[in-house]
């Protein structure tokens, strides 16, 4: 191979390389992962969906790519907590279960969208932390996702079984895709300093960012850098300001530059590492893959949306089951 089929040879390697850069770094920039559903509780008394069911809906949110990922948590109880007077009160009701819900949400460490479901009495209570808020989970969504389950449980009762858990399973996918709709294309602040989402259009991914840009600035100047120095071997120029070595020399040094000049951009742009790195993050979405939002799993500041689906009234509901303490 002649001097000149081997120049171009690593010009066109070295080129595509530092061109692909630009999009890996951008998808890196979007950090969209696969959303989680997570489902407990789902036996004996406290039984609510069939197996289908819950597939059907792990499927429908595993099978959603969202920025920065998307957990949903149901929490699925029998009845309340051992030695907790449920208050027959329609407002004392409501704060028992929220305040239950927060408790479980932030002992569980759960992020995301929580759902506490109690069989006896029925009740329903949808929270979402400020991250979720932030990206556009309102108020009227959770009183939404709420009203889907809460309609469905109250229709089921009395029926047969088999009637009941396809009404129930039927609602659970309801509710998880109102979610994966309302949220799949908004995007999340990556630390505390970053800008709130908003949602619809103005949140919505896509578009490279500055660093972006300026990294294809750099791709563009070093290539330009490496074919000067390969004309200035292949016309026998040697070094640059007449010092020789020829063609080696000037190869060599258009490959250490777009080295350093693709470090310098990993080191002000934080993008991550040029050799053997990953362009996805590790985890999943539930697992806290990526470092995460500044609102994860911070469910004080939300009131809450849910109801009772039973008509019962309160009263103690002591014995049996481990509820993972007080609240």
């Amino acid at each position: 191979m002649t001097r000149l089929t081997t120049g171009l040879a690593a010009v066109a390697l070295l080129g595509g390389g530092l061109v692909a850069a630009g999009p890996a770094y951008a998808s890196k920039a979007a950090a969209r992962e696969r959303g989680v559903l997570h489902v407990y509780g789902n036996d004996g008394d406290a039984k609510l969906f069939t197996e289908d069911g819950v597939r059907r809906a792990e499927a429908a949110v595993s099978g959603t790519q969202f920025d920065h990922g998307l957990t949903l948590t149901f929490d699925l109880y029998a009845k309340a907590p051992d030695g907790k007077a449920v208050p027959t009160d329609e407002a004392g009701k409501a704060k028992f279960f929220h305040d239950w819900a927060v408790s479980r949400a932030e002992g569980d460490k759960a992020r995301g969208i929580y759902v506490l479901v109690c069989r006896k009495p029925g009740h329903v209570e949808v929270i979402a932390d400020k991250t979720t808020r932030d990206r556009g989970f309102s108020k009227d969504d959770e009183k939404r996702f709420a009203d889907i389950l809460l309609s469905a449980f109250r229709t089921a009762a009395g029926r047969p079984d088999a009637e009941q858990f396809k009404i129930r399973d039927d609602a659970l996918a309801e509710a998880v895709g109102l979610v994966v709709a309302d949220l799949k294309d908004t995007t999340v602040a990556a630390s505390a300093t970053s800008g709130t989402a908003a949602k619809g259009e103005a949140a919505k991914g896509g578009g490279w960012s500055v660093g972006n840009w300026v990294c294809l600035g750099v791709c563009v100047l070093l290539g330009v850098w490496l074919v000067v120095g390969l004309i200035r071997a292949f016309s026998g120029g040697g070094g640059y300001g007449g010092g020789g070595g020829g063609f080696g020399a000037s190869l060599l040094g258009g490959l250490f530059g777009a080295m350093a000049g693709m470090w310098l951009y990993n080191s002000m742009f934080g993008a991550g590492g040029m050799f053997g790195g990953s362009d996805a993050y590790a985890g999943d979405a539930g697992a806290g893959g990526d470092a995460g939002a500044a609102g994860d799993g911070d469910f004080s500041g939300d009131t809450g949306s849910g109801g009772s689906f039973d008509g019962g009234g309160g009263g103690d509901f002591g014995g049996g089951g481990d509820f993972g303490g007080d609240f």
